[in-house]
This record gives C-alpha cells, sequence and structure tokens, in this order.
C-alpha cells in the first residue's frame, strides 16, 4: 500500500469519528474516592462535574447537562485541557459513598446538576464551586468552561502570592493589629527574589521557577515584574537562570516583559533563544518592536525547530501587521519540508477573520490541489494542517473556496479514502461558516495528518516525526494561555 493509501486509510477513520463526537474523551472517573487518592498523589485539582440526565423527579431531559455531555465534554479543546486534571463525573447512579465525600468539603442541601466543582490536590478544600450552566453547547460554553478551569488552577497557584499592600494583614503575617498595612510586603517580595538567584545547579530550578511563578502572578504595578526584568540585564551570563526567567515572563498579556524578552532572540545559546520565542507567543505582545524583532529573527534562524516558534510568536503578536501576515504566508507556501510548514502555518492561524490572510492560505491550497491531482503524497500533511489553519481563520468566503475548490474535485473520485476526506473538508467548510463544533472537529481531524508524518518511515517525513511539543514549550502550565496548535501537535 502506497504512503499516500495508508495515510489517507488513517484519515477515514480519524475525520468519521471527529465529526461524530466533535474530538476524544475525557479520562473519567465515577469512583470519587479513587480520585481523591489519583488528585493527591499526582499532585492535581479534581474536577468533579455533577450531570444528571432527567430533570429532577422527572423524564424530562436536562437539556444543560445534555449540552455538557454530548458536546462541551467532547470538544477537542476541553479534552486536552482535561488532562491537567483528575475528572470525576457524578451522576444519580452513583452511590450515596460518592456524594458523601463531597458532603465531607462542607456541602450541604441538595447537589443541583449540573455544576462544577474544583478540589485541592490535597482534598480538603474546594478551589471554586460553579452550580447550574447557563453557557449552551456552542463555542461560548467551551471557552466558558475553559475558563472556569483556568480560573481554579489560577487559585491554586495563588496559594503561595505576595501579601497584597492593599490589604490589612492578618495577626498571622504581622502580630501586631497596629501594623502598618502591607508592611510584609516588601520583604515577601525579597525573599521570592533571593529564591530566584540562590543559586545556578539544576536541584535550584524547580524552586526557582516556583519563586518566579508567584513573583509574576503576585505582581502590583510592577513591584513584582520589574526586580525580575533587572535579573534579565544582570545574569545574562548564567544561562540556566536566564532561561527560567524568560520561561517565567511568558504569561498572557504581561507586556511589559515582551521588549525586555525579545532582546534575547538572537542570543547564541539555542536554549534561549527557542524560549524566548515561546514566551513571547504567551505574552501576545502588539508592540510593533516586538514583532519587528520577531521578523527579523525568524528570517535569520537557521535551526528549524526554533524558526517554527519564532513564526507562531510573529502569528500571535504580529496578527494586526501586514508585513508579519505577508512574511507567513510565503513561508507557508514555500517552506522546504512540511515541518518547516507548521511554524508559519499556525502562525497564520491567529489571524482570524482577516481576509487577506484567508484569500493567501487559500491560495497555498489550490496550488497543492486535491490527492491524487496536482498535489503529491509529500504535501498530504502540509494540506491537513493549512485546511486547519483556514478554519481558524475562520473567513466565510473560505467555505465557498472549500466546497467549490476542494470538495467538488472529489466528487467524481472513487477511491477507498474519498468519503473520509469529504468528511473534513466538509467540516472545514462549516467552521468556516461560524460552525464553533465542527470547528473543534477539524482539529480532531487534523490529528490524522500529523499522526501518520511521525509514525512514516519515509525520507520525506524525517522532520515531520519530530514534535513541536519540545523542550521550549512543555511545562508551561502556568502561562495562563493556551497557544494556538499545542494540542495539535503535542506529544
Amino acid at each position: 500500500m502506497s504512503r499516500l493509501s495508508r495515510l489517507l486509510l488513517v484519515m477515514l477513520f480519524l475525520t468519521s469519528s471527529a465529526f461524530a463526537q466533535a474530538g476524544g474523551k475525557i479520562n473519567w472517573s465515577s469512583d470519587l474516592t479513587t480520585a481523591f487518592a489519583e488528585a493527591k498523589q499526582k499532585q492535581k485539582i479534581l474536577m468533579v462535574c455533577v450531570n444528571a440526565k432527567y430533570v429532577t423527579g422527572r423524564k424530562t431531559m436536562e437539556p444543560a447537562s445534555k449540552g455538557l455531555r454530548e458536546v462541551v465534554y467532547k470538544d477537542t479543546r476541553v479534552v486536552y485541557r482535561s488532562g491537567e486534571f483528575v475528572c470525576a463525573l457524578l451522576t444519580p447512579a452513583s452511590g450515596s459513598s460518592e456524594f458523601g465525600e463531597l458532603r465531607l468539603l462542607g456541602i450541604e442541601g441538595a447537589l443541583v446538576s449540573p455544576q462544577h466543582i474544583f478540589i485541592h490536590p490535597d482534598g480538603k478544600k474546594i478551589l471554586l464551586r460553579k452550580e447550574y450552566w447557563s453557557h449552551g453547547k456552542g463555542d461560548a460554553a467551551v471557552k466558558a468552561l475553559l475558563a472556569m478551569m483556568k480560573e481554579a488552577q489560577a487559585k491554586l497557584a495563588g496559594g503561595d502570592a505576595i501579601p497584597d499592600a492593599t490589604a490589612p494583614e492578618t495577626d498571622d503575617l504581622v502580630g501586631d493589629k497596629s501594623a502598618p498595612e502591607g508592611e510584609k510586603r516588601p520583604a515577601c517580595i525579597e525573599d521570592r527574589l533571593k529564591e530566584v538567584v540562590s543559586g545556578s545547579k539544576s536541584s535550584a530550578s524547580k524552586e526557582r521557577k516556583r519563586a518566579i511563578e508567584v513573583l509574576v502572578r503576585s505582581d502590583k504595578d510592577g513591584d513584582c515584574t520589574a526586580p525580575l526584568l533587572a535579573l534579565l540585564e544582570e545574569q545574562k551570563k548564567n544561562t540556566e537562570l536566564l532561561v527560567d526567567l524568560i520561561r517565567g515572563l511568558g504569561f498572557d498579556k504581561l507586556v511589559v516583559a515582551a521588549l525586555p524578552v525579545s532582546g534575547f532572540l538572537g542570543h547564541k545559546d539555542k536554549k534561549v533563544r527557542g524560549n524566548a520565542a515561546v514566551s513571547l507567543e504567551y505574552i501576545g505582545s502588539h508592540d510593533p518592536q516586538v514583532v519587528a524583532a520577531l521578523r527579523k529573527a525568524a528570517g535569520k534562524e537557521k535551526d528549524p525547530d526554533i524558526a517554527n516558534h519564532l513564526y507562531r510568536a510573529l502569528g500571535r503578536c504580529g496578527a494586526e501587521d501586514k508585513k508579519a501576515r505577508s512574511l507567513l504566508l510565503k513561508k507557508c507556501g514555500s517552506a522546504k519540508s512540511e515541518f518547516a510548514s507548521y511554524g508559519p502555518s499556525i502562525g497564520l492561524a491567529y489571524f482570524e477573520n482577516d481576509s487577506k490572510a484567508a484569500r493567501g492560505v487559500e491560495k497555498i491550497l489550490k496550488k497543492i490541489g486535491v490527492p491524487g491531482g496536482r498535489g503529491s503524497a509529500r504535501n498530504i500533511v502540509k494540506r491537513g494542517v493549512i485546511c486547519w489553519t483556514l478554519a481558524q481563520i475562520g473567513d466565510k468566503k473560505s467555505a465557498k473556496f472549500m466546497r467549490e475548490q476542494l470538495i467538488k474535485k472529489l466528487e467524481n473520485m472513487q477511491a477507498f479514502w474519498v468519503a473520509g476526506l469529504k468528511s473534513y473538508y466538509k467540516g472545514v467548510a462549516r467552521a468556516c461558516d461560524g460552525d464553533g463544533e465542527a470547528k473543534a472537529g477539524v482539529g480532531e481531524g487534523v490529528r490524522g495528518f500529523v499522526s501518520y508524518a511521525k509514525g512514516a518511515n519515509s525520507e520525506h517525513y524525517d522532520r515531520e516525526a519530530r514534535s513541536m511539543m519540545d523542550e521550549f514549550r512543555k511545562g508551561r502550565d502556568a502561562g495562563g494561555y493556551t497557544p494556538k496548535g499545542d494540542f495539535l501537535l503535542g506529544g
């Protein structure tokens, strides 16, 4: 069987299942006692979802619960993020002992359905609890649940937060009720900074990273981030510390750090360059100087892995910059390997509702053609990822392009893989129409292309076999953001 046939056989399975359930499954536990133990052992938040099929005392289907079960919990984005939690689904069929575990946390009265409860890994306190569900089952509902998950993680991370200078100190912190408000804060900041610079050995890295995270999350008008940024200049020769600082400053919308971090895009150490690129994608600054620095660095970068990270960062930071769009389209279309096209493709996905980006991506797809046409098996993976990009951009005219330029050309083909590919293309078209569920399904379906590339033993797929979820991207759960494409090319 040819490479093209093997790939399309995989696609037939993945795309048909992807649009049936919009992406994957959460690893649910129905035994709450076991879930508590697992959360403590793995030091993960326990997410308990209470979900009843029927309205209490009636045979009427509960629509909110149904929407969560059948759509929201199966969305690719939710499934991907659920890996950071231990997840338990409780229904009326769950035993009384299951609900008894929740009573021990102080939950009294009737347990309404649906609701979401996020419990500290130690099992002793509730981080966040939201009863009922008013978000429906579309894209807004997915984003609402993801926001709750992030909020719970933020509350957990805040356990070591710096005391607020504007709030009265407690007796435990001050020991004297007459002490000035916030007296402890400067000392706490100083203590954390000492932890940051306490050592350069790898054994100290865990404590250092935690101290940086606490400072970034606790910042008030720059009192925590300013000294961290000063350390960037002071510690240029300490590569291990420099990397930890750059990673820690890679926090969503921490724009004050963007320009200083961009100054390390040309560093001689690849660990510094790679982490600087990814941190800028997390920050998402639109500063013209930052965008210009990314364009310049991407053009000079010789390492294909780091170049991909640079193009992704350029996409998020330069989503309003015509020069950035032009460069990404050029690199996406002319990349010498399919692996080299991934970064520019994902970078273009940040240009949501940008008609010029959509037309440029369509031009690339038209040139590649459909399988069996002018294109070859060598472009199969690239074709699939770029279609995902078009779905992410979401321009309504692209729906017409997909139906007339790609789907229509498959009408007279009789190969076994045609039905699966049509399903994928139709999902892209619906996503461009504005269908959020179809958009999630495209994300799941495109994994078929990438998974095939990683496992193929072929000269054409040497670079595709390498994952983009590398050392520069892993372990960034504290960044407050989920970059586009991480779920797509992870693992």
